[in-house]
């Protein structure tokens, strides 16, 4: 009786060796939480006890277990007898493979590439010989934030108040929203006094601003993944120079107009000196080249208005008058006067 329990007690003790012939370095499960886009090391590293040396080699499975494809386990990756195998419909064909050339070298580690927001789920590594090792990493991959956009609300001067906002238009939830002030360019400065929290995530109101809150502000955007920045430099200015602002603001509205006005003045001269000329024209055309020289002078000479003459000199004067009549009818848009054909 004494001998059948000393041989349970030495199977019992050499059972444990059998069921561990095949072992997995680390935790039997671990937790990532990575970012879309980068690249991954999925670790399998394992070791074979003496107890299971024997002709029948080492089978590697990798299984991936999403929410979004419930059913039975599919194996997108494989070895056995030296060869490796690929599985389909898991859309990893091109972005996953085995770390070591030969992982039957006691490395069953994996690398994924191009992480995807969809490649989120539950990666088994199986390590089988005379037993099965299983080892389970859970990956979440999660969208960086967005770089954000900063601006400022309200009057920059002193002894008022100026919102700065920060928002970030992308990126997994939750996103968390942090502002500093800059010490010399370099981040992680603290903010001055008369700071505070604003309503929404990404606001600080600043309160009474003075001179002391001049400088660069960064707000930094992070979730569990990743973060994003934007700046935003501030520069008050002193109350009193406001209203001198304000009419220096006016005295060159007013100047401005004061130069459109002279432009729209040369503008119409011009436009009339070549009407003048144009009718001058006409005139010598109409009249033949005994039309006299004061005549077209009078058009010439835009300060001259001939006003001396009458209808009657219009029908019965002379050559010359007539031919100013002329011109003085032909420029009616500046005389306004009405004379019968000539």
């Amino acid at each position: 009786m004494a001998g059948h329990g000393a041989s349970l007690l030495l199977l019992l003790g050499i059972l444990p060796g059998f069921l561990r012939a095949v072992r997995i370095h680390g935790q039997g499960r671990e937790e990532l939480y990575l970012a879309q886009g980068d690249s991954v090391k999925l670790g399998c590293p394992y070791v074979l006890e003496p107890e299971d040396n024997g002709p029948q080699g080492v089978g590697i499975e990798w299984i991936q277990i999403t929410p979004e494809q419930p059913g039975p386990e599919k194996v997108f990756l494989s070895y056995q007898d030296h060869h490796v195998n690929y599985g389909g419909g898991s859309g990893l064909r091109d972005r996953v493979a085995f770390v070591q050339s030969d992982p039957g070298q006691q490395d069953a580690s994996i690398r994924l590439a191009d992480l995807r927001v969809s490649d989120t789920g539950t990666y088994q590594c199986r390590v089988k010989k005379n037993t099965v090792a299983v080892h389970e990493v859970i990956v979440t991959v999660q969208e960086k934030p967005a770089v954000p956009q900063c601006w400022s609300e309200g009057e920059l001067i002193e002894g008022g108040s100026v919102l700065l906002r920060c928002y970030s238009r992308g990126g997994t939830s939750p996103l968390a929203y942090q502002w500093a002030k800059l010490a010399e360019g370099y981040g992680g400065g603290r903010l001055p006094s008369g700071t505070i929290q604003g309503r929404a995530p990404g606001d600080l109101l600043i309160r009474s601003v003075t001179q002391v809150h001049a400088g660069t502000y960064q707000c930094r955007v992070t979730n569990r993944v990743g973060y994003s920045v934007c700046q935003l430099t501030l520069s008050p200015r002193p109350r009193g120079r406001q209203a001198g602002i304000i009419v220096g603001s006016i005295l060159g509205s007013l100047l401005l107009l004061s130069l459109l006005g002279l432009l729209i003045w040369a503008l119409i001269a011009r436009y009339q000196r070549k009407e003048c000329q144009r009718t001058c024209s006409d005139c010598r055309s109409t009249s033949g080249d005994t039309v006299p020289t004061r005549a077209c002078n009078v058009c010439a000479h835009h300060g001259y208005s001939p006003h001396g003459i009458s209808y009657l000199q219009c029908q019965h004067g002379d050559g010359d008058e007539r031919a100013a009549a002329a011109l003085l009818c032909q420029e009616g848009i500046r005389h306004q006067v009405a004379c019968p054909g000539i």
